[in-house]
């Protein structure tokens, strides 16, 4: 059954850093859209949006949902208890998953969805400056799955932004993203050890954190959270939380060890955010690696 007739009126569920502004884009591009968040509804609301009581009542509304949810533990609620999608979730519908998790998360995800007559887009994005680059339609999504279905929601994709690519059957996503936030652990520790350097080396941090991004050893990493290393603005929420990101050191892990690839960058990266952990930075911004680099320099 073709979904094309249904795309004018779309489900959201998680409305975050990275979930409302696309939700905010869709509308601007003349989306209805029914969503359902723990937080932001009255921004969801006041952008135009409709406000749903739950995300049972998202997939009661829509046929075509999109969910942005943090981790995976966020899917007991969402999806599988009682105002969760399964409950209302209606044959040929298509639940596009933009989020993150480990193989065996998206696995269960997608049987479930399968179960109730319905099918799983396994998307994954990044942003190289979170919400700004989606409002700017600047983000790149990673589509998986059924790629006649993927071509079918392509003007959901191409409001999005026109940075869009099928890349495969299921969980081919998942290895597209587990390599880019590799890049990203590595290239902020990166920046965190420059920074350490420069300051042990007497030079002024911040204005290295202006004045590197304009070279050539600049990284989206550098960019994002130079600046908030160099003023120790550790508390700051620039791209998402420390422990968040944390997660996708198991899923390099997993990967790296089903293709026997060695990562010696990211096991060094991996000991760094784990001591930031420790050291109280879990719901800190990414930046926080500074704070650990520094404390070593001073030994």
């Amino acid at each position: 059954m073709s979904q094309i007739q249904h795309l004018s009126h779309i489900g959201f569920i998680g409305l975050g850093n990275i979930g409302l502004p696309m939700t905010q884009v869709l509308l601007k591009a003349g989306f209805k859209v029914s969503g359902y968040s723990l937080t932001n509804m009255d921004r969801f609301a006041d952008a135009g949006g409709m406000a749903a009581s739950s995300a049972a009542d998202v997939a009661r509304q829509c046929n075509i949902i999109l969910q942005c949810l943090p981790a995976a533990p966020a899917l007991e609620s969402a999806v599988y208890g009682p105002e969760g999608i399964l409950a209302t979730l209606q044959p040929d519908s298509v639940v596009i998953e933009l989020s993150s998790y480990a193989l065996k998360d998206k696995e269960r995800l997608r049987d479930a969805i399968a179960g109730k007559g319905a099918t799983l887009l396994d998307c994954e994005l990044t942003a190289r400056n979170a919400g700004k680059t989606v409002l700017a339609r600047e983000e790149v999504i990673f589509v998986g799955g059924d790629e006649k279905l993927a071509q079918e929601m392509k003007p959901i994709f191409d409001a999005l932004t026109p940075h869009h690519r099928y890349m495969g059957g299921f969980g081919a996503t998942l290895k597209v993203k587990t390599v880019n936030n590799l890049l990203v652990g590595v290239n902020a520790m990166a920046a965190a050890e420059a920074l350490a350097l420069g300051t042990r080396a007497g030079l002024d941090p911040v204005l290295l954190a202006e004045l590197l991004p304009m070279g050539a050893g600049t990284s989206a990493s550098l960019e994002n959270y130079g600046l908030a290393m160099a003023e120790k603005r550790y508390a700051d929420i620039l791209t998402g939380e420390l422990g968040t990101f944390n997660k996708y050191f198991s899923l390099i892990e997993d990967l790296a060890k089903s293709c026997d690839a060695p990562t010696p960058l990211t096991d060094i990266s991996r000991d760094y955010f784990n001591r930031a952990m420790n050291d109280g930075h879990a719901a800190h911004g990414i930046q926080a690696l500074y704070d650990v680099m520094m404390k070593d320099a001073q030994k």
